[in-house]
Order: structure tokens, then C-alpha cells, then sequence
């Protein structure tokens, strides 16, 4: 009788916790966007990293929205596509951008990113994804900026007629300079947006403030450096999120000699596993 009462509460425990694991397997959503083709500053890896980077992110269970030379109104569109798509509480929002980027202020740290609108140069706050975070409420977000995110003028021909191969744009603090004096720039700043951090995020940009971010990876030619790390590591096993990112930090710290680093901002409230350690399951408990 008690070997009967063992193997009827073994089971019982097992069903028990196998809906729980079932409970807690998140919905995983991703947004991928590469801009690469601009008027007067084109790129060459942007288009090739969003599309590596939205094929592992399928391999690993994420559904994806892939984005190529995303103008504001597209951004827009893609974001009210999304947000239909999320479970508020239970989803794991993944966004990823590629393409030319800058702060505004020397001594900014907010990331500009900069879209493929021709009619003015269009430049729209990293805050933006903040609020539609926040509105959305998903619950686990993880953002990855690959963009310069320094403040000075680059993306020209440089002093040995070699074309320098940087993501930031073309003219900063909204102004450009031309025949001796100060011009204005046309453009859009989409900037009315909060700070505030949504919960459980952690974002990571290819270069730290005041960085330059390689638009080409001595490794890979047809990848920028933080994406060659990324699609690298994105899909290894059993490893934290935070763990990616510092297996990107080693690689990019190597290939460019110190000279470019991810870094990282986060809020996360428990580790998350891309690659879980039990099947089923997209985030754990802090261990």
C-alpha cells in the first residue's frame, strides 16, 4: 500500500509540476530592423545583420518581424503590428536595430537612431521603445542598439582617401555646417518620450557613449562587429542573457583593440535564458 501511495504522489507531483513549467512558458516576439540604404550615407552591413539576427532569433523560438530601410511611418506600423501580438505579463519582447545612429549633445547619453525617411533626415529617441514597453506591458525585454553613439561628424572620406565604416549620422545637435557658417538641418527629432526604464529590460548597445560602432567586422566582412559577436553567441545553451552580452563584449574588445565595447543597462528582475535549462521554460529564477 505505501509503495502504491509513493508512485500515485510521485506522478501527481510530476503532472503538478510539469503544468506549472507549462505556466510559465512566456510568448517570445521579436522586432529586427536594419537600415542600411540612406540618401547621403549608406551603409553596407545593416540589411545583412538584421536578417542573420532575425534567423537565429526564429531558431531559438522567437517570432519575428524583420523591418529593411524602416522610415517613421513604417517604425509606427511595425509597432502597432507588435503591440497586437503581445500578452501583456507573459512576453518576452526581443528588438534589435541596425543602422546609423548619435547622441544629440555632447554630453548625452540618449541614443538617436536614425530612419530611411528622404524627405528630411528623421531621427527618433531610443525612449520611444521605452514607452511602448511600458504600454504594452511585456514582461521581459531585451533591446539591442547597434549604432554609433558618439558626438562628432564621421561616415566621410578620412585624411587617406579610405572611406571610414561607422554607424553614426552625418550631422549632429541639429545642425550642419556649410560655406562658413551654421546652417540648419532639416530634420524630425521623434523625441517626446520618458526615461523611465521599463521593468525587467536590459539593453545593450554596440558601442559605450562616445564610441564609434564598426559598421564591418575584421572577422566577417559581411557583418558589423557587435552583430558577427551576436549571431556568434545568441543561441549558446544554458547561459543568461547577461552572459551573451559579455561573450559580445570580449569579442568586440579583441577585434578592435579596446577601441569598441557593448555595454550594457538593465533592470532585469530574474536571469534570462534564451537557451533555457529545462525545456519549456524561457526565463528562471535568480540564481
Amino acid at each position: 500500500m505505501k509503495i502504491v501511495m509513493f508512485f500515485f504522489i510521485f506522478f501527481y507531483v510530476g503532472c503538478v509540476n510539469k503544468a506549472i513549467l507549462e505556466e510559465k512558458k512566456v510568448k517570445r516576439i521579436a522586432l529586427v530592423i536594419g537600415n542600411q540604404n540612406y540618401e547621403d550615407n549608406e551603409l553596407k552591413n545593416p540589411i545583412n545583420d538584421a536578417r542573420s539576427i532575425a534567423e537565429v532569433l526564429r531558431s531559438i523560438g522567437f517570432k519575428v518581424m524583420l523591418e529593411l530601410d524602416t522610415t517613421l511611418a513604417d517604425l509606427n506600423a511595425s509597432l502597432e503590428a507588435l503591440k497586437a501580438q503581445v500578452e501583456p505579463n507573459n512576453t518576452m519582447l526581443f528588438i534589435y536595430f541596425a543602422g546609423h545612429g548619435n547622441t544629440l549633445d555632447i554630453n548625452s547619453s540618449e541614443e538617436y537612431l536614425l530612419m530611411t525617411d528622404k524627405e528630411k533626415r528623421t531621427l527618433v529617441s531610443i525612449y520611444k521603445f521605452y514607452d511602448f514597453l511600458r504600454d504594452v506591458e511585456s514582461r521581459y525585454n531585451i533591446i539591442c542598439i547597434d549604432a554609433c553613439r558618439d558626438y562628432r561628424e564621421h561616415g566621410v572620406i578620412g585624411n587617406e582617401g579610405k572611406e571610414e565604416n561607422f554607424r553614426g549620422n552625418l550631422q549632429t545637435r541639429g545642425m550642419r555646417y556649410g560655406k562658413g557658417k551654421k546652417e540648419k538641418l532639416e530634420a524630425f527629432l521623434d523625441n517626446q518620450y520618458s526615461y523611465k526604464m521599463p521593468r525587467s529590460t536590459i539593453v545593450s548597445y554596440a558601442a559605450m557613449h562616445r564610441q564609434r560602432a564598426n559598421d564591418v567586422s575584421k572577422n566577417d566582412k559581411t557583418h558589423s562587429s557587435y552583430a558577427y559577436a551576436l549571431i556568434k553567441f545568441l543561441d549558446d545553451k544554458e547561459i543568461p542573457i547577461e552572459e551573451v552580452f559579455r561573450r559580445v563584449r570580449i569579442s568586440q574588445l579583441q577585434e578592435s583593440n579596446g577601441t569598441q565595447s557593448n555595454l550594457e543597462e538593465t533592470n532585469l528582475e530574474k536571469n534570462i535564458w534564451l537557451l533555457p535549462k529545462k525545456t519549456g521554460i524561457s526565463f528562471m529564477p535568480p540564481i
